[in-house]
């Protein structure tokens, strides 16, 4: 052969090793990925986009070597990707199958109870019971006359009280002769006449141990004689008492109504308040010890014929069961003499007893 047909048999070996080439670039191993695998479109870690941006391009290499370079390429790109891929269903999996945690409460849970006798009931079921029983409106059921549940228990109060008074008559009969009871069974006989307040605080027992046919009681709201005139006069001058007493006390509420404003109460009460003369807004205590002054003045002015004749001593008192005057619980404190209101003076008279010697005498 010519130089003409080696240079043909060199270009037929040339084309069978491309030929060849092509063939095994377009048939890859079994096993393997074809590198355009690494362009679809799969959800790569952050960290990916930045390892492909970090590595340049690589020109293109003769086909015997990029024979030798396709696997390693495809092994190295593809196959992380794939276990990845793989990987997130596997994941996903294990999620759905893991049980939900269970969360420590913030307060620890009371332990079981104890197994309990079902044929009782148990306190849980039995105080409530209990309750309800004891509320249930039993008296509501009871017709009541009027229809005034109310009236029932006032009966009940009235009753209680009456006994409570019949009681103590009785004791006070056992401790007394018929004669006790004679001495005075047709006529009265007092020693003084007393003015005090309606205030059920404010007894005879309080000041007076034995005030049977002794005191003339006459009592009314702000222990005062313009409300009473009439009872304290018959004291006065048809029985002849020699003491008139007029006695305050502590925490009256007379003296609280008539130094506020009181146009809201009954036109009766209103009356009765009109004649205590004192200042709007005064200390209750020194409203009190004012109005006994006061009474005490009109006392004198209104039996002025007995006064000055020697006949009647006028005493004011303030019955401190509350210690107001700091001298004593319910102390009966003498604070008006005949008109004289100085303490001191008044221990003088009393001392040397000067009851009817009074203040505008000289």
């Amino acid at each position: 052969m010519g130089m003409l047909g080696r240079k043909r048999q060199l270009a037929l070996c040339l084309l069978l090793l491309t030929a060849q080439a092509w063939a095994e670039e377009a048939a890859p191993a079994e096993g393997s990925q074809p590198k355009t695998v690494i362009k679809l479109p799969l959800k790569l870690k952050a960290a990916a986009p930045d390892a492909h941006k970090a590595e340049p391009a690589k020109p293109a290499a003769p086909a015997a070597e990029h024979k030798t370079e396709a696997k390693p390429a495809a092994k190295a790109e593809v196959k992380p990707e794939a276990k990845h891929a793989e990987a997130k269903p596997a994941e996903a999996k294990q999620a759905e199958s893991k049980p939900p945690e269970k969360m420590e409460p913030a307060v620890k849970m009371a332990p079981p109870p104890t197994a309990k006798n079902l044929s009782e009931p148990s306190p849980e079921v039995h105080a409530p019971v209990k309750k309800r029983r004891a509320a249930k409106p039993k008296r509501k059921a009871v017709p009541v006359e009027h229809g005034d549940a109310h009236l029932a228990s006032e009966a009940q109060q009235v009753r209680s009280v009456v006994n409570a008074i019949v009681e103590a008559n009785a004791r006070y009969m056992k401790s007394h002769d018929k004669a006790y009871f004679e001495r005075f069974a047709e006529h009265q006989s007092p020693r003084a006449t007393v003015v005090t307040c309606s205030d059920s605080r404010v007894q005879t027992n309080s000041f007076h141990g034995d005030a049977v046919n002794d005191l003339f009681m006459v009592r009314d709201i702000g222990n005062q004689l313009a409300t009473a005139e009439g009872s304290v006069e018959y004291g006065v001058r048809h029985l002849h008492t020699p003491l008139l007493i007029i006695i305050g006390h502590a925490a009256c509420g007379a003296i609280k109504a008539a130094s506020g404003d009181y146009g809201g109460l009954e036109p009766a009460i209103r009356k009765e308040l009109a004649t205590i003369d004192i200042p709007k807004g005064i200390d209750p205590t020194n409203g009190a010890l004012l109005n006994v002054n006061n009474q005490v003045e009109t006392a004198i002015m209104t039996f002025a014929g007995e006064v000055e004749g020697g006949k009647l001593a006028v005493l004011g008192a303030f019955y401190d069961f509350r210690n107001d005057l700091k001298q004593g619980y319910g102390k009966l404190v003498i604070t008006n003499l005949n008109g004289e209101t100085d303490p001191a003076k008044i221990r003088e008279m009393t001392r040397a007893g000067q009851f009817f010697k009074y203040s505008f005498m000289k």
